[in-house]
């Protein structure tokens, strides 16, 4: 299969039309929404011609992530309906809510293939945490940027009373939104601390070191990093902006509302006070709910359909 690297310098419309004219693909995928680069200039190049243009959000079209620079979105979104660039792309959709948001942007028309997230295989079994009560360790495993919501959480943890901690792995993406973020963080009395950076391959082990996992996101149409804590049977606490809600009921962690601070920390603290008996339960449920969906994702229909595939 050809791939193309754009390299280090800024892709234009030629060095695009030059990959077209040495790999000449069938389909063309495209990852996310908001980039000139990587998203408008595909799409001018490939407008009128026979190349099948496949195009997933991951997430962004959601309500919560669009709250985000809502103007600048909205103009961005506007252009894009109006120029008619995506009138005949085929929309690839991780779950129904994402195909709901689609459809909500760009009308009830648009071509949408279901297809899920193919993700990791869970852990062979699960080991719960020594979790005392009034004792929370908390890990944020994502980017650090503004949609992913660190700050909020970092806030949260800093107001809290009794014994819970946050430690914080992943690359930063936004320089200024970090900066706001290591003010708090000082701020926290050592309760918080940057770690760092972990190569995929060690995620699942190193949410297995923690209670549970928090990334109150804006949106995700699915969170790899969300499944990964549930996959290594660690319950996530997250907002209402992910295909994982109703997570409490399940036992398998909980969903704050992000608009609500101090009902958010009532709950922080109310999981804090669980001991280790109540814990493992929302452990063995996070590792259930991750089963249950690595063994549903393992049906590929959706793809063949996306890239006309038979068989």
């Amino acid at each position: 299969m050809p791939v193309w690297y754009s390299g280090f310098g800024k892709p234009s419309q030629s060095s695009f039309k030059q990959c077209l004219a040495d790999i000449q693909p069938l389909i063309i995928y495209l990852n996310g929404i908001f980039s000139y680069r990587f998203v408008i200039i595909p799409l001018l190049v490939t407008n009128k011609k026979k190349i099948k243009v496949v195009v997933c959000p991951r997430g962004m079209l959601q309500r919560g992530a669009l709250a985000g620079k809502a103007m600048k979105k909205k103009i961005f979104l506007s252009a894009l309906k109006i120029s008619g660039l995506v009138k005949h792309v085929t929309w690839h959709a991780t779950n129904e809510e994402e195909k709901d948001d689609i459809q909500r942007v760009f009308g009830k028309n648009s071509n949408v293939t279901i297809a899920k997230n193919i993700p990791k295989k869970p852990i062979a079994s699960v080991q719960s945490p020594v979790k005392f009560a009034g004792r929370l360790r908390l890990v944020y495993l994502s980017l650090i940027a503004e949609k992913k919501n660190l700050k909020q959480i970092i806030e949260l943890v800093a107001k809290a009373t009794g014994n819970i901690t946050l430690d914080i792995y992943g690359p930063v993406k936004d320089e200024n939104y970090w900066k706001s973020c290591e003010q708090e963080i000082n701020g926290s009395a050592g309760k918080i601390i940057y770690v760092g950076e972990v190569r995929p391959e060690l995620v699942q082990e190193t949410f297995a070191k923690y209670d549970a996992s928090i990334i109150l996101t804006k949106g995700e149409n699915f969170g790899h990093a969300l499944y990964e804590s549930l996959s290594a049977g660690r319950p996530l606490i997250t907002s209402h902006f992910t295909p994982w809600n109703s997570l409490e009921e399940k036992k398998a962690g909980w969903n704050l509302d992000i608009s609500n601070d101090d009902s958010s920390l009532e709950k922080l603290q109310a999981i804090a006070g669980m001991d280790v008996d109540i814990f493992s339960q929302y452990c063995e449920g996070a590792y259930q709910l991750a089963m249950e969906y690595y063994r549903d994702a393992s049906d590929i229909e959706g793809y063949k359909k996306m890239f006309d595939i038979e068989g």
